[in-house]
């Protein structure tokens, strides 16, 4: 089995994220318990970072906002399946285009790893809109736009 190198990976990341892909979301509680979530509202903010809108009532944004920022993301994408480490920043407390309360977080890539096996051919999670609920792909579409804005961001404070 090949390994892909550093850049490659990269660019796959970039690649798989372009077309939407479900990732979980790992992060560590005070007395280090893992927490996961399944996060759908990621992009490729640049070559080294990640953005993604996290609910703020969750477990995963006490743990970072406590300062605990070291993740993981398991990025499951059509054909790969990606492991990311790296370290999480609040850039926005609240974002405009979400359905719920929602902060942006950029993640610093880190580590990527590719967690794909030769000989098995993986197929991502996805997931339609019911009958009556179209209109929510317009709201996505606003959210990875949104998303999209952490090029070149600076924390809020």
């Amino acid at each position: 089995m090949r390994h892909p190198e550093a850049h490659e990976l990269r660019s796959a990341l970039r690649d798989a994220l372009g077309r939407g892909a479900g990732t979980i979301l790992a992060t560590v509680s005070e007395t280090g318990a893992p927490a996961t979530a399944f996060c759908s509202w990621v992009v490729s903010a640049d070559e080294a970072r990640l953005a993604l809108a996290l609910d703020t009532r969750s477990t995963a944004h006490r743990n970072v906002r406590a300062g605990r920022t070291r993740v993981a993301l398991e990025i499951l994408a059509d054909d790969m399946i990606l492991a990311v480490r790296g370290t999480a920043q609040v850039m926005k407390e609240q974002m405009r285009s979400v359905p719920f309360p929602c902060s942006l977080v950029v993640v610093r890539v880190d580590e990527i790893r590719d967690h794909g096996v030769d000989g098995v051919v993986f197929t991502a999670p996805r997931y339609l809109f019911a009958d009556g609920k179209e209109h929510r792909s317009e709201v996505e579409r606003a959210i990875f736009e949104e998303l999209q804005q952490a090029r070149g961001s600076r924390p809020s404070t």
